[in-house]
C-alpha cells in the first residue's frame, strides 16, 4: 500500500482526537454526532483502513511532495475552522490522484460545510473511482435527494434497492422525508410511484409514494395511499402523522377531519394520536366534541395523567367543575409530569367554585415552574379580598425584593393596597420600588394616576414627563398627561397635543376619545367635543366618561339625555368619584 495514503488515512483521526472542535464522520446527513456515534464510526475507518489494502479500486502510485503537503493542510484548515475550502482542496487531490479515499474526505467535510454541489462532486467521483463502495452509493443519493435531483438520482436509487433489498424501508423512508425538496414534483411521484409499485406490501413504499404524491398536489393517491397503510400497518402512525403536521400548518380544520377519518380506519389508535386529535378540537373550539373523544379514550386508559389532564381542562372549558377537579386531582395522584401546573390550574377551578380559601391551598403548593409566581401573587390577592390586605401585601415582600421581579410584584401590592382604600400606602409602596428602579416606567405610570386621584397633579405630571423623556411614544402616558394637564385646566393647547399624539396610534380607544372630547369641551368648544365623547361612551359605558358626556350635554341644554346617561352611570357605580363630583357641582 503506498505510504502516503496509508499516512492519510491515519493522520485524519490523529489530528481530529488533538483538536478541541472534532470533525464529524461521514453521514448521509451530516448532522453532529454523539460519542457513541463517533466512536463506531472511527471503528469503521479503522476497519476501512484494513479494507484497503486489498481494494483494487486504490490506485498504486508513488508519493509526490505537492500530494502530501495538499493532505496535510488541508486538515490543517480544517482543524482551525476552513472546513470548506478543506473540502475543494481533497476534491481536486481526488481527481489529480483518482484515489477514492480522497473523494470521500472530500465528501465527508462538504457535507459538514453544508456544501451540497461540492459534496455531490466529490461522491460521484468517489462511486466512480470505486464502483462497489456501497456507502459512497447512498451517500450521493441521500445527497442528490437533499439538493432535490431525485431524477438524477435514478439509477442510484434502482441498484441500491436491487443490491440491499433488505434496506427498501429505510431507503423509502429517506425519500418521504426528503419529498418537499424536489423541484420536478410531478417527475418526482411519477418515480417514486413506479419504485412502490413494485413493494406493494411495504408500508414505507406506499408512506413514500404519499408523501411525494401530496407534494404534487395529487390528492388522490394520497387518499389511496392512507387507506392502503390503514390495511397493511394499521399501526404504524409516522405516515398519518406526517400529513397531520402538513394540515394542521395549511388549515387546523382540515387536519381535524383528516384525523376523524384515520381513527375511523384504525380503532387500536395509540394515545398519543388520539391526544392530538383532541387538542385539534379543542383549538377548533369544539369542545364538546373533544370531550366525547376524551372520554372514550379514558375507558381505554382509565389511569394515564396526561389523558386526565386532558379530560380535566377540557370539563372546566365547558363548565362541568366537580368533573374537572375530580380528572384534575386524578391526573396528580397518577404522576402527572407538571405537578405545579396541575396545582395552579385547581387553585383556578376552586375560585370558580367559590371556594378562596382551597384556592389558597393549591396556591400555595405551586413551589416551582413558571406559574409559581402567578400563584403567589393570585394566593395574596384572595388573602386582600379577605380583608388581610397588610397580610397579602407582605406576604409578598420576599419577591418584590427581587430585582427579577421587582417591578411586577410592586405594583400588586399597590393596586391591593388601592383596593383597600390605602392610596396613600399605595403611592409609597410604589416610591419605595422606584428607589431602586427610577425610571421604571410602569411603576412611574401607576404612581402617576394615583397621585392624581390623590389631587396631586404637579407630581402625577412630574412622573409622565420622566416616562416620556425615555418613552417618547408611550401612547398611555401621552394621554395620562394630557388629561391631568386638561383636569387643571392649564396649558390645554399643549395637552391636546399630547392626546392627538395618542389618538393617532390609537384611533380607537374610548380612554383617549374621552380625553379628547373632555380637553376640547375644556376650550370651550361643546359641540365638538360631543361627537368624541358619545363615541367614546358607546365604545365603553364607563361612570367617569358618563359623567364627561352628561356634563357636555348639560351645557348644550340637552338635560335629559344628560339625565339618562348619569342614570345609566349610577347603575354602573353610584358612589364613582369623578361621578359624584360631576353631579355635586351641577345639582340635576
Amino acid at each position: 500500500m503506498n505510504a502516503l495514503f496509508r499516512f492519510a488515512v491515519i493522520l485524519a483521526p490523529l489530528a481530529l482526537a488533538a483538536c478541541a472542535s472534532p470533525m464529524p464522520p461521514a453521514s448521509a446527513d451530516a448532522s453532529a454526532s454523539s460519542p457513541a456515534t463517533a466512536a463506531t464510526a472511527q471503528q469503521e475507518d479503522d476497519i476501512k483502513e484494513v479494507a484497503d489494502a486489498d481494494n483494487p479500486a486504490i490506485p498504486k502510485q508513488q508519493l509526490k511532495p505537492e500530494w502530501l503537503y495538499g493532505v496535510l493542510a488541508s486538515e490543517l484548515a480544517a482543524q482551525r475552522g476552513s472546513v470548506a475550502p478543506a473540502a475543494e482542496s481533497y476534491l481536486a487531490l481526488a481527481r489529480t490522484t483518482r484515489d477514492p479515499r480522497m473523494a470521500r474526505r472530500a465528501s465527508e467535510f462538504a457535507l459538514f460545510a453544508g456544501q451540497i454541489n461540492v459534496a455531490s462532486a466529490a461522491l460521484g467521483l468517489w462511486l466512480e473511482l470505486d464502483p462497489a463502495d456501497e456507502m459512497a452509493r447512498e451517500q450521493f443519493f441521500v445527497t442528490l435527494l437533499r439538493s432535490g435531483k431525485l431524477a438524477e438520482s435514478r439509477a442510484l436509487l434502482e441498484t441500491l434497492l436491487e443490491r440491499q433489498p433488505k434496506r427498501a424501508a429505510a431507503i423509502f423512508v429517506q425519500l418521504a422525508r426528503l419529498a418537499a425538496r424536489q423541484a420536478d414534483k410531478v417527475g418526482a411521484e411519477q418515480l417514486v410511484s413506479e419504485l412502490a409499485a413494485r413493494y406493494p406490501d411495504l408500508p414505507e413504499a406506499r408512506f413514500a409514494h404519499l408523501a411525494v404524491a401530496a407534494e404534487a398536489g395529487k390528492q388522490d393517491a394520497v387518499e389511496a395511499e392512507l387507506a392502503r397503510l390503514a390495511q397493511i400497518a394499521p399501526q404504524w402512525e409516522l405516515p398519518v402523522m406526517w400529513q397531520l403536521d402538513r394540515l394542521r400548518r395549511q388549515n387546523p380544520a382540515l387536519a381535524v377531519d383528516f384525523l376523524t377519518v384515520e381513527l375511523a380506519r384504525r380503532p387500536q389508535a395509540s394515545l398519543e394520536l388520539g391526544m392530538n386529535y383532541i387538542r385539534l378540537l379543542a383549538g377548533e373550539k369544539r369542545y364538546a366534541e373533544a370531550d366525547s373523544y376524551a372520554q372514550r379514550l379514558l375507558q381505554r386508559y382509565p389511569k394515564q395523567p396526561a389523558l386526565l389532564h386532558l379530560a380535566g381542562l377540557l370539563a372546566f372549558q365547558n363548565g362541568k367543575l366537580e368533573p374537572a377537579q375530580q380528572y384534575l386531582q386524578a391526573a396528580l395522584a397518577n404522576g402527572f409530569n407538571d405537578p405545579n401546573e396541575l396545582r395552579f390550574v385547581l387553585g383556578q377551578l376552586a375560585e370558580e367554585r367559590k371556594q378562596p380559601q382551597e384556592a389558597q391551598a393549591w396556591y400555595a403548593q405551586v413551589d416551582a415552574g413558571e406559574n409559581r409566581l402567578p400563584a403567589r401573587v393570585r394566593a395574596a390577592q384572595l388573602q386582600a379580598a379577605a380583608g388581610q390586605w397588610q397580610q397579602a401585601i407582605d406576604s409578598l415582600a420576599d419577591l418584590a425584593a427581587d430585582p427579577q421581579h421587582a417591578a411586577r410584584i410592586s405594583q400588586v401590592q399597590s393596586r391591593i393596597a388601592k383596593d383597600a382604600g390605602q392610596p396613600e400606602r399605595a403611592v409609597a409602596l410604589l416610591t419605595q420600588a422606584l428607589q431602586s428602579l427610577p425610571e421604571q416606567a410602569d411603576l412611574l405610570y401607576e404612581r402617576a394616576l394615583l397621585l392624581d386621584g390623590l389631587k396631586r397633579p404637579d407630581e402625577a405630571e412630574r412622573d409622565l414627563r420622566t416616562l416620556l423623556k425615555n418613552r417618547p411614544g408611550d401612547t398611555q402616558a401621552l394621554n395620562a398627561l394630557g388629561y391631568v394637564m386638561t383636569n387643571q385646566g392649564r396649558n390645554l393647547k399643549e395637552a391636546q397635543g399630547y392626546i392627538e399624539q395618542a389618538l393617532k396610534a390609537e384611533p380607537d380607544s374610548a380612554m383617549i376619545l374621552d380625553s379628547m372630547g373632555w380637553v376640547l369641551y375644556r376650550q370651550g368648544y361643546a359641540q365638538q367635543a360631543l361627537k368624541y365623547l358619545q363615541e367614546a361612551f358607546a365604545r365603553m359605558p364607563d361612570p367617569e366618561v358618563a359623567a364627561h358626556l352628561g356634563e357636555v350635554l348639560w351645557s348644550l341644554g340637552r338635560k335629559d339625555e344628560a339625565r339618562s346617561v348619569w342614570q345609566q352611570a349610577r347603575q354602573l357605580d353610584p358612589n364613582h368619584p369623578v361621578l359624584t363630583e360631576t353631579l355635586d357641582r351641577l345639582k340635576p
